[in-house]
Order: structure tokens, then sequence, then C-alpha cells
């Protein structure tokens, strides 16, 4: 039986590549990461938007892109258009690509929000071979989760959220206080967009999503690749209705103005206060504002890849 086991891991690592099966693959930077860029297409000239996207829901894949209020830009809301996923090398290789359909336009104070839902994708850091098994593969796990009864994500949808982690997520730990009741978990669904606004997507099937709409402050710190696997070891508090923060296996600091516990190893603490909550699928999407911002160190920040980037990084 083992040597069959070792043949049919074999057969697959052959199929789909060393890390055809890890979907997630953690590792140092500093920040902000400079290996990957990603690149809006389709309202004039590409368009840089690294640091002005984020993924607003998983399920349907939604992405959220900053525009300034003012600009040329502006008369083109309802295009398609295009995020390319491209490494910052000399030969600026295209990694990914995720086509999008324009949905809505969250207005603020600062920066035009605009929601853009996946329509279609490759990934084109893969051989074709591959992406034709990983599609069969993908295609087999479904049909799996069906039979269970387990909730299922689409095709698109899956495709679309692995290449999302082709650009590295940087993973943070989220303090919140209400009443009596507090709590601290990880998040790696976030974008902190100019004129202090910042942006952050969190399951709506989780208490954590329900306790960050009702408390409306929050802090966020950013967490030392040193530390990962204490932040790691916070995700089950998502589904807890508050935590005892004596009993966590580290020391805490009040935040600046809200007086927020966070870890005593935060790199840097930004106060939020929740402007707008929007219900898009899985996910509840939140537009905060930052209140303020406390750099205490600098160092490799924790971030996160998926294991097919992960694996192109070690072939490149």
């Amino acid at each position: 039986m083992r040597f069959v086991a070792k043949l049919r891991s074999a057969v697959r690592s052959f199929l789909l590549g060393q890390s055809g099966f890890s979907t997630a693959f953690d590792l140092p930077l500093q920040s902000p990461q400079t290996e990957v860029a990603v690149w809006l297409h389709g309202l004039g000239e590409p368009r840089d938007v690294t640091f002005c996207h984020s993924v607003a829901c998983p399920m349907p894949c939604i992405f959220c892109i900053a525009f300034e209020t003012d600009g040329l830009e502006q008369a083109a809301d309802h295009q398609r258009v295009s995020l390319h996923f491209v490494e910052r090398t000399a030969s600026s290789r295209l990694l990914g690509q995720i086509d999008l359909d324009y949905q809505d336009t969250i207005t603020t104070t600062g920066p035009e929000l605009r929601l853009y839902r996946a329509t279609a994708c490759i990934e084109t850091c893969l051989p074709s071979y591959r992406r034709w098994m990983r599609s069969l593969y993908l295609a087999r796990e479904r049909w799996k989760a069906l039979r269970s009864g387990r909730s299922q994500i689409s095709s698109l949808d899956s495709r679309c959220n692995e290449i999302v982690f082709f650009c590295p997520r940087p993973i943070v730990l989220v303090s919140l206080f209400h009443g009596s009741s507090g709590n601290i978990f990880p998040m790696n669904l976030m974008g902190m967009f100019e004129e202090g606004y910042f942006v952050f997507a969190l399951n709506r099937s989780k208490k954590s999503a329900g306790a960050v709409a009702a408390a409306a402050e929050l802090a966020i710190s950013t967490i030392p690749f040193e530390h990962a696997e204490l932040a790691r070891g916070l995700g089950p508090n998502h589904s807890q209705n508050s935590i005892d923060f004596a009993r966590l296996p580290f020391g805490t600091f009040a935040s600046r103005t809200l007086g927020i516990p966070v870890p005593e190893f935060s790199l840097a603490v930004l106060e939020l206060q929740v402007e707008k909550v929007l219900h898009l699928g899985s996910h509840d999407f939140f537009v905060a504002q930052i209140m303020s911002t406390q750099v205490q160190a600098s160092a490799p920040e924790f971030y996160r890849i998926h294991g097919l980037y992960a694996a192109h990084r070690r072939r490149a």
C-alpha cells in the first residue's frame, strides 16, 4: 500500500508539479514587496495598481480598485478591464491574467472605489498541459464536494484566487474590542489606499466579520516573519465571540488612540474606523479610514503566496 501511495504521489507531482496541491507558501519579505506587479489594462495606458487593488470577495471573485476622483479614466466606468500579474524582472514575465467586468462604485471622501467581477482568467506561469491537468483535478474535487454536500467553489473563482496569490500578500493580525468582548485573528484579504483608506474582506460565515461590523473600530498589526507561527495559530479565533487576551502566547500593548491590545512584536499598528460594510457573497467587504499609524520597527514581514507561484520561483 505504501508503494502504491508513493507511486500515486509521483504521478500527481509529474502531472501537476511538486506544488500542485499546495495552496499556500509563507515567506519573509520586506514591505512593500517588489517581486510581482499588478497592472490594470483596458482604461487607456496600462496602470500599475499593485498597491491600489484588493480582493473584495473570493466567492464570487470580486476586486476593488481605487481611482482618483478626477481624470480621463472616469469616463470608462463600464468598460471591461483585466488585471495582469507580472514579475518585476528584466523579462517582465506574465504570471497570470484575470478579466473583469465593472459592477459598482463605492464613493468615499477620498478615492473612488470600483468593484469588478472576474469573468475569465489564465495562469500563464504554468505549462499548457499542467493547466489542463489542474482543470481536471479541480473538476474532480468539485464533484467530490458535491457528492458529500460540502460547499463548492466554481472553477473560475478557484483559479482566480490562485492567481491573486501569485502576488505576495501580507498577513496581519486584527485586534478589536466591543463592550466587554475582544478578539485577535489573522487576515490577508486587504489593501491600503491613498488618502488614508484601508479596505478588507472577512468571511461572513465567521463570527469575526460580525464582531468587526459591530465594533466599527479596530487595530491592524503587521507581523515579523519570525512570529508567523504564532499568527497562524490564531486562525481559530475567527470562530470565537471573544477571547481572553491574558491567555495569549505573547504580550500586548495598547494602541495609540483606541487603546486596543496589539501584539508586543508588531512592526506597525494602524487604527481603523469602519465607514461602510458591503455583503458581496462569501465575504463582507469593509471600507475604513485610517485613524493613526504607529511604526514600531522594521524587519522582513509575514507574506503568503500560492504554491504554484512558489514552484515557479524555485524553477526561475
